[in-house]
């Protein structure tokens, strides 16, 4: 599956599509970084924080899927589509989420 993902991204990024290709954990950090920190960092209006268990067990509670789906699409004014990282891919999105609640304590 791997391989067919990079062939397509190669062939459209060579026909001029601008495409960013997502590496892994460390890419998740750094998008994380650049946007999402800014109200996920300090728990603004609510956000849940990294790492922190209580703030995601009622999310969680309804399936990551669920959890992807919001962060993907918004929820109203709290949580915008994509967390502002228009840039972002479904599939990088849902890797950032992941980022987030991979070490809950």
């Amino acid at each position: 599956m791997y391989v067919i993902k990079t062939a397509i991204i190669g062939v459209l990024a060579s026909a001029g599509f601008s495409l960013s290709v997502y590496a892994g954990d460390s890419d998740a950090e750094t998008f994380y970084k650049e946007t999402c920190i800014v109200c996920h960092g300090e728990g603004m209006h609510g956000a849940p924080k990294p790492g922190i268990k209580s703030d995601w067990e009622e999310r969680l509670g309804y399936g990551i899927e669920d959890v992807y789906l919001n962060a993907i699409e918004g929820m109203g004014n709290a949580m915008p589509a994509r967390g502002m990282c228009t840039d972002c891919s479904d599939e990088q999105i849902e890797s950032i989420v992941d980022f987030m609640v991979k070490d809950l304590k």
